[in-house]
């Protein structure tokens, strides 16, 4: 079996092996894929992460052969990275290297790791946080507001309303899938806007009541979403009120707690 990662701050992972194919999701550094097949420049892979297929430009990654399914080189324990964008270093190349909030640093401590045969540093610990329930889905948010809104997008660099929530879940020690009918398939029903609690996904459909976006409640009134950018709105039982537009923007569905 081969698997790969990247070290860059994220490549896309695209529908089809085409430049000007859908992006459908991005591999982020750190994160690892099985390699499924090879055509040409392009590498069809599946993401150990949450399962997404797609194809990637070969050029972007690294790869490694695994013997009899072992996982030598990887680490058990990770941390994330929570900043917008955060420097690391690339001691092996004598480069720096910009990896975004999203990004997996395969250690739970230590300011270094060896990764697919390369020396990497941390400049700061800071903007690193380990993956559990203490993680504060507000204090992330109120860092990664006004980021663009990317399709296909789950990292610092730019998010779609899945990707997004994906990403917070991720660092609330909540592994969850990569698209929002995947999403709202889990966990139990809130039924009352009164019982709500923060860290809960709130789903919104449209007129044909396909679920097509998505976003975590911080608070009964408020949640965090991206759609034409990372904004937090107000919501109540009717959907998301943007403060910009002035108006509501998406029509609630369901809200569950994972």
């Amino acid at each position: 079996m081969t698997k790969g990662t990247t070290f860059h701050g994220y490549i896309p992972i695209m529908r089809e092996p085409d430049h000007s194919s859908q992006m459908v999701s991005q591999l982020l550094f750190g994160e690892e894929f099985i390699l499924l097949e090879r055509s040409s420049n392009w590498l069809s892979i599946s993401l150990d992460f949450d399962g997404t297929e797609g194809w990637v430009m070969k050029q972007g990654v690294e790869l490694r052969d695994v013997e009899n399914g072992t996982e030598k080189g990887t680490y058990g324990a990770v941390r994330l990275a929570s900043l917008p964008s955060t420097t690391i270093l690339d001691l092996t190349l004598g480069q720096q290297r910009i990896i975004p909030a999203g990004a997996v640093w395969n250690r739970e401590s230590g300011n270094t790791l060896s990764w697919y045969e390369h020396n990497f540093e941390l400049i700061s610990g800071e903007g690193f946080i380990s993956p559990g329930a203490s993680t504060n889905p507000r204090k992330i948010g109120k860092r990664i507001v006004s980021l663009p809104a990317i399709p296909g997008g789950r990292s610092g660099f730019g998010f779609d309303g899945p990707g997004l929530v994906q990403m917070l879940c991720r660092m609330m020690g909540k592994n969850i899938p990569r698209y929002c009918h995947q999403q709202a398939e889990l966990g139990s029903t809130i039924n009352f806007m009164n019982e709500v609690e923060e860290g809960d996904l709130a789903f919104f459909d449209n007129e044909e009541n396909e679920i097509i976006h998505v976003g975590m409640i911080l608070d009964e009134g408020n949640i965090l979403h991206s759609d034409t950018c990372v904004s937090i709105d107000l919501l109540d039982h009717h959907g998301i009120y943007s403060n910009e537009q002035e108006r509501y923007t998406h029509k609630l569905r369901v809200i569950k707690r994972i």
